[in-house]
């Protein structure tokens, strides 16, 4: 019984040692591989070469322009607010959402045979008051002529010459005048129109139904008081108010169509915005805007400064280090930190770059400064 415990004990030791051994040859094995790894080969550095495109560009005068977006909206909307009350006798076809009408277009009628007929009565009124006042005038020089045939060497009191009575019925009849005036402004202002030519954003009036005076029933807006309003970042105001004539064009579209407009800065920036650091400016139209409605949504093009000596590379030879890569006559790399004037997701235009040939338009990862690297069309040329 002895003996056979004695024998399992040493077949558990050899087991054991086993297992030790071969957990202890894992991590030298383990240890091995990452010192390998850590140690790069010599040819994996002297003898790296990388394949590159490059390009030669000439810097020249360069054209910075840029595109934001933009909001349609009337500078003011007018309210259609009748001067007279009545009952409509009749509406204008065009006087309806989205109706189009041209400058003293009567747009609506109120009945006007009320204010005709108040017309006439103040026309007699006028009739009357002048009567009266010839009458006073009359007998103010009548009186007159009696003072001055009695008293010749007296002046004519102001009571005896009847100036009170002759002063009052010249005021009368001012007053029947003003009256009559009024009516015919009412009469006028049964016929309903606008000095500028409009469309209708919105109306609320009918054949037969009764309008109140200085009630609204329905809006407008003048064409000529469209413009666009957008915000523009610190870089684009730059830009912007760097160019002494800023060429904007308008771009709207609209059922699939799309319709350019010659625009121009209307109104430039009175504050910024505290959270976005974003500033308002407005766009004026200068072409007709038939097709332009408030609440649109527009591209606007504004045309900037022009600048000298610049270099336009493509956006891929920006690298994400943030440099571009030139490849010189020796085959070799070197970064050059550039001085951006203007970024788009197609072109990079680059400051005073100078004459630069070979600069490296391709992606290149893991490059080094002085690192070899063969461009490929000389790789292509060989292979022919």
């Amino acid at each position: 019984m002895s003996e056979e415990t004695s024998t399992d004990k040493i077949k558990g030791l050899i087991q054991l040692a086993l297992v030790i051994a071969f957990v202890a040859g894992s991590f030298l094995a383990s240890a091995a591989l990452e010192t390998e790894r850590a140690i790069p080969k010599e040819s994996d550095t002297a003898d790296r070469v990388l394949f590159v495109e490059t390009e030669t560009i000439e810097p020249g005068p360069y054209q910075i322009s840029f595109k934001t977006t933009g909001l349609v909206d009337a500078r003011a909307r007018i309210n259609v607010v009748p001067q007279v009350s009545g009952r409509i006798v009749a509406v204008n076809d065009q006087f309806f959402e989205g109706g189009e009408f041209e400058a003293d277009e009567v747009l609506f009628e109120v009945e006007p045979l009320d204010f005709e007929l108040e017309l006439e009565r103040l026309q007699s009124a006028v009739a009357q008051a002048r009567t009266a006042y010839n009458i006073a005038e009359a007998e103010t020089e009548a009186a007159t002529r009696e003072w001055k045939m009695l008293n010749p060497d007296k002046k004519v009191p102001w009571l005896v010459a009847r100036r009170p009575q002759k002063d009052e019925a010249w005021a009368a009849l001012k007053a029947a005048k003003a009256q009559l005036k009024n009516a015919e402004l009412d009469l006028q202002r049964t016929k309903y129109s606008l000095p500028h030519a409009g469309r209708v954003i919105s109306s609320n009036i009918e054949v037969g139904q009764f309008v109140t005076s200085g009630q609204s029933y329905g809006e407008v807006f003048n064409p000529d008081a469209i413009e666009v309003r957008s915000t523009l970042e610190d870089q684009q105001l730059q830009w912007l108010f760097a160019s002494q004539n800023p060429a904007v064009e308008i771009i709207a579209s609209q059922q699939g169509l799309s319709k350019s407009y010659d625009g121009f800065l209307k109104r430039g920036i009175s504050s910024l915005d505290p959270q976005t650091r974003f500033a308002p400016v407005s766009f004026g139209v200068k072409d007709e805007a038939a097709t332009l409605l408030p609440g649109m949504f527009v591209d606007v093009k504004v045309q900037g400064p022009q600048l000298a000596n610049i270099t336009v590379v493509p956006a891929s030879a920006l690298q994400k280090e943030g440099v571009i890569w030139i490849l010189d006559e020796n085959d070799q790399l070197h970064a050059i930190e550039p001085d951006i004037a203007y970024a788009d997701n197609d072109t990079v235009a680059v400051k005073n770059l100078g004459d630069t040939p070979n600069i490296v338009i391709s992606r290149v990862s893991g490059a080094t400064d002085g690192m070899k690297a063969r461009t490929v069309e000389e790789t292509e040329s060989e292979a022919r």
